[in-house]
């Protein structure tokens, strides 16, 4: 069949393509109703060797058309954005099923009839085309780019566990981009602007915060395919500052490696310093003047004790004196009355 095919640049919706793939896994993972509105008798395709995944996958298209078109959807909600996304997922599933006989607008021009009259599919009327071969080669290319980034980044933000994959997905990244690097210089500047963003959230992408331990580098591989040893290495500073940030405030890391030096250089100086004091003493009691010195402070001090004592004994005798004569005069006094 000969359709009629065109080449109109719509890259930008790519760049959104993770929040529109949350919905597509939507839809691939639960099951259309059996009893859609949908009419699937597509009898003027009978050349099609599967017309029941023709039929599902139309029953999949009119589900995602509905979750997009919703306005509660978690979306960037661009109208453009997802009349090009839709074009774009239409083309790419009519060609898995056949690439060579299905005209996508055709094939949905024939579709709209089949479906309930309240259905947002009519706000496609104009936006679903046959897109030119080459063309969509390269938006599938950068489709599968921002896949891969979009994995890496679940991987940064904690939402995957498998870290060490990240470099693995990174060398896709390497393979594909490969594939229409060279294609920039002669080919649409639409394109290429799409590709040079793309480019520039990747190379955006730090790594010392991971600590990897396959890839001790601070950024993936390069895209462009040159040996890793140009890429720069993750510093002792960067990767402190990065943990510096992810502890509490308040909380200081220890680097283990120096505590047990630190440890035993506290343990021999608290050993050394007192008896080193004990020993200085102990020389200049014996052997210098300060000896006599002390014994005769000390020998003073203890005749001064000695004396406040006895002082504090004779004034407790003449308290008690001073007390019995006051209670004798009381009693005198009593008496004589």
């Amino acid at each position: 069949m000969s359709c009629t095919y065109e080449s109109k640049g719509k890259y930008e919706f790519i760049e959104h393509i993770h929040e529109y793939r949350n919905y597509e896994v939507l839809i691939e993972q639960n099951e259309i109703s059996t009893n859609s509105s949908l009419d699937c008798n597509f009898s003027e395709y009978y050349y099609v060797q599967n017309t029941d995944m023709l039929c599902g996958m139309c029953k999949q298209f009119i589900h995602l058309v509905d979750l997009l078109f919703n306005e509660g959807a978690l979306i960037n909600y661009n109208e453009d954005h997802i009349k090009d996304y839709l074009n774009y997922w239409f083309n790419n599933k009519l060609n898995e099923i056949d690439n060579e006989y299905i005209c996508k607008k055709a094939f949905f021009q024939n579709l709209i009839p089949k479906v309930s009259v309240n259905s947002n599919l009519r706000k496609l009327r104009s936006s679903i085309y046959d897109i030119e071969k080459n063309e969509f080669k390269r938006l599938t290319t950068i489709y599968t780019l921002y896949t891969f980034y979009n994995e890496i980044k679940k991987i940064i933000d904690g939402e995957d566990s498998n870290k060490e994959n990240i470099i693995d997905i990174a060398k896709n990244c390497v393979q594909e981009y490969k594939k229409i690097e060279d294609t920039c210089p002669t080919y649409d500047a639409k394109f290429c602007l799409a590709l040079k963003n793309f480019r520039k959230k990747y190379e955006e992408i730090n790594l010392c915060n991971l600590q990897l331990e396959k890839w001790k580098k601070k950024k993936l591989p390069l895209l462009t395919g040159e040996d890793d040893t140009m890429v720069e290495e993750c510093t002792i500073s960067e990767k402190a500052t990065e943990e510096e940030l992810e502890q509490p405030q308040g909380v200081h890391v220890v680097d283990n490696e120096d505590t047990p030096d630190i440890d035993k250089k506290n343990i021999t100086l608290g050993a050394v310093v007192p008896i080193g004091i004990l020993f200085i003493c102990f020389i200049s009691y014996r052997f210098t003047s300060f000896g006599p010195w002390l014994r005769s402070r000390i020998s003073k001090n203890k005749n001064i004790i000695e004396n406040l004592d006895e002082n504090m004994n004779q004034f407790s005798r003449i308290s008690e004196i001073d007390y019995m004569d006051s209670v004798h005069s009381y009693n005198i006094a009593y008496n004589s009355v």
